[in-house]
């Protein structure tokens, strides 16, 4: 294995540790000697690749939002009609929320911890491009009579919350109903036709 390989192989597994504590403990609760230790290396060498906890989120959270997003913007960008695509983009939200459970509400806590953070990491990896892809989307279809005219932000609203809600409180959920993790992802699962239909309910014209 040559020296670049190796440069790269030790990297993948930093952001891939740090990923998962940042997921499960929060910016604020995760730092740098404990993801040193779960990688194997020392403090100092962890320098070499990141030498902040910032430049590590960010690293981290580029690769969370490159996983998916890219995904999006195709489904987007398709000849599929406009429920056709959000019936696919809800599939491939609640497929990286199940991968990722603590994903939802991470971002929950960077939004309430330093949004103006989040924001700036994720407009440098291209988010806008992304979003102004949606928008424009959305109101296209509504020029066109396709869907409901309404605020963009209760389109939104609507969605998010229905996608994140069953992961943000996913303790809850499993407290009352006495689950478990794997009774959970089928619990979601019934919950994904029912978040489509409220969708369609929505916006459907005469809907």
């Amino acid at each position: 294995m040559d020296s670049t390989t190796n440069v790269e192989n030790i990297e993948s597994q930093i952001i891939e540790v740090a990923k998962q504590m940042f997921l499960e403990n929060g910016y604020k609760n995760t730092n740098m000697c404990d993801i040193a230790s779960a990688v194997g290396i020392n403090r100092t060498t962890l320098h070499y690749y990141f030498n902040t906890k910032d430049k590590m989120f960010e690293a981290v959270f580029g690769t969370i939002i490159k996983s998916f997003l890219p995904k999006i913007k195709d489904i987007l960008l398709n000849d599929d009609t406009f429920f056709e695509k959000t019936d696919k983009i809800i599939d491939e939200y609640f497929r990286v929320f199940l991968t990722s459970p603590y994903l939802p509400s991470f971002i929950m806590g960077e939004i309430n911890r330093d949004i103006k953070h989040l924001l700036s990491v994720a407009y440098s990896i291209d988010f806008a491009n992304y979003l102004q892809i949606l928008i424009k989307t959305i109101k296209d279809e509504m020029d066109k009579g396709n869907i409901k005219r309404m605020p963009i932000h209760i389109v939104f609203m609507s969605f998010i919350s229905q996608i994140t809600f069953p992961f943000i409180a996913k303790n809850l959920i499993q407290e009352i109903l006495n689950s478990k993790d794997e009774e959970l992802g089928k619990i979601i699962e019934e919950w994904k036709p029912i978040v489509s239909m409220q969708i369609r309910n929505l916006l459907m014209i005469n809907g």
